[in-house]
């Protein structure tokens, strides 16, 4: 009898990690891909569209035969927090030529876009950290001998 028989409701409690996963990429990337519609046309919406299609590729263990909606998270944990450096790098040194002090006066509404684009990030964040909290507690449950 070395068959581990998991407790009623943790396949139900599965499921959820990879929902929480999938609801965090899909408003990631289209921030991303919004921020590139509305801002500053050229380069900078280019990598806003790339940071977009990264996104993306955090919810490929997701198609994975296994679904591993652990490292999905683990993977949107670590892409939430470099996009988010990576965002306030580009937002905080608004003096001596910083991405915000020449395009402040191009395009008055961006700095604006880039704080909702870190709003969306840090709740990814906090998604994929329950995320993995909750995926770590149904491989517990189903480990268990009840």
């Amino acid at each position: 009898m070395d068959q581990i028989t998991p407790r009623p409701g943790s396949l139900r409690l599965a499921r959820i990690p990879a929902g929480i996963v999938g609801t965090s990429v899909t408003a990631g990337a289209a921030a991303h891909v919004a921020a590139a519609l509305t801002g500053p046309a050229g380069a900078m919406a280019w990598w806003m569209a790339a940071m977009g299609a990264a996104c993306l590729a955090c919810a490929s263990p997701l198609a994975l035969p296994a679904r591993c909606a652990g490292r999905a998270a683990a993977h949107l944990l670590a892409m939430s927090a470099v996009m988010i450096l990576i965002h306030l790098v580009l937002l905080v040194p608004s003096g001596a030529g910083g991405h915000h002090g020449t395009a402040a006066a191009a395009a008055p509404g961006h700095a604006g876009s880039m704080l909702a684009v870190i709003a969306v990030e840090l709740a990814c964040l906090m998604g994929a950290s329950v995320a993995l909290r909750l995926h770590r507690r149904t491989l517990s449950t189903t480990k268990e001998q009840p």
